[in-house]
């Protein structure tokens, strides 16, 4: 056994060290290199398809859009995760899930298949690459070397994704319902108990609409002050022209002590018969201010969730008809030559070392296989 390895040995290293020799193996191994490159010849199938987005108005970024425009989409993305829908359905079309229905649908367990579900994922993983391209566009390509098995797997994964992305739109609507529906009722509630707080508080203080309430008093109080002003320069204006006996002086001063008490009582808080004064109006803005900000806030996410319960609604009816897939290029066999990927990079490889050991080495210093011991030549 010994002295075989050792034959064995020797003549391996008698056409390393022979220069004919390693020349005219280099030759062979390419000549089979390049054989296999081409044969047996490989057939590829391509297929490009565009999912549809199942992300509806109903979702995490329309329901913020709803509620505060277009400012919200950060707000939606911080939410949802902020990643990309084209991601998303990458993974799903590398899923395990995919692979499993591909399987199921050619059969390819069984006696005329792979020995196990396991061997059949593998050899999927090698023939098929799923890509994806400008505009969240996804290319399938399978490589084997019959156009029928190529043309089937690429078709079978079309249909397989379809279905997969369907079934994800699905299960999106019915989890955006039942949350929906919980929040459209609370919702609902909440409105309702806002506003009867706010009737009750208007009604048991005789309150108008609060910007009109407060419009009103301010521009009362304004107006008074205005004159109390006025008067008080006409006053200043006579006394330097008139008498202290003037009737014209003791009108104005007359007017302007009715103005001052107007004045006085709307700086103190009271309630008549048309609503609080000014001072009053004061005393209760904030609690009445308060009790319209949390009606208005129930009321828009009212109004939010309506929509959105609407939309599902109809999303709910599309979806029965809807197509998850675009179709943009059908399954079809590409038309370029193509060549085994294995077979061509052991060729470059086999090229690469004989430019080294023939040209680079020799002529660098590094290395001279010529120069080596011959080992047939010693033993004898």
């Amino acid at each position: 056994m010994n002295n075989a390895l050792d034959g064995a040995r020797a003549r391996i290293l008698n056409v390393i060290t022979t220069r004919r020799k390693r020349l005219f193996a280099y030759f062979i191994i390419i000549l089979l290199l390049v054989f296999f490159s081409f044969w047996p010849k490989p057939y590829v199938a391509r297929a490009r398809i565009l999912p549809q987005d199942t992300a509806t108005a109903a979702g995490t970024g329309g329901i913020m859009s709803l509620v505060s425009g277009a400012s919200a989409q950060n707000v939606a993305s911080l939410l949802g995760g902020g990643r990309a829908s084209n991601d998303l359905y990458l993974i799903i079309g590398r899923s395990d899930s995919v692979v499993r229905m591909v399987i199921d649908r050619l059969h390819l367990v069984g006696p005329n298949g792979y020995s196990s579900l396991d061997a059949a994922k593998r050899a999927l993983a090698r023939k098929v690459d799923i890509s994806l391209l400008l505009g969240g566009v996804m290319q399938i390509d399978t490589k084997t070397f019959t156009p029928e098995e190529s043309f089937r797997i690429t078709q079978a994964y079309v249909d397989a994704l379809s279905k997969e992305l369907a079934a994800f739109g699905e299960q999106n609507i019915i989890n955006k319902k039942r949350i929906v529906e919980g929040r459209f009722a609370k919702a609902s509630q909440r409105v309702a108990q806002t506003e009867t707080a706010m009737n009750a508080f208007r009604h048991a203080h005789n309150l108008a609409a609060p910007d009109a309430q407060l419009g009103v008093e301010l521009t009362l109080r304004t107006t008074l002050q205005a004159q109390y002003q006025a008067r008080l320069v006409e006053e200043k204006t006579l006394a330097q022209f008139r008498g202290p006996e003037s009737p014209e002086l003791a009108s104005v001063r007359s007017e302007i002590a009715s103005l001052q008490q107007q004045l006085n009582r709307a700086a103190s808080s009271a309630t008549a018969v048309t609503g609080p004064n000014l001072a009053a109006s004061g005393d209760l803005t904030i609690q009445y201010l308060s009790l319209y900000r949390d009606y208005s806030f129930a009321q828009a996410i009212y109004e939010v969730y309506a929509r959105a319960s609407e939309q599902i609604a109809i999303d709910e009816l599309t979806a029965q008809t809807a197509s998850y897939v675009q179709i943009i290029d059908r399954a079809y066999i590409d038309e370029h030559r193509h060549y085994n990927v294995l077979a061509v990079s052991l060729l470059t490889i086999t090229v690469l070392m004989l430019l080294l050991t023939e040209l680079y080495a020799p002529w660098t210093g590094l290395f001279n296989l010529d120069r080596l011991p011959h080992p047939i030549t010693n033993e004898a």
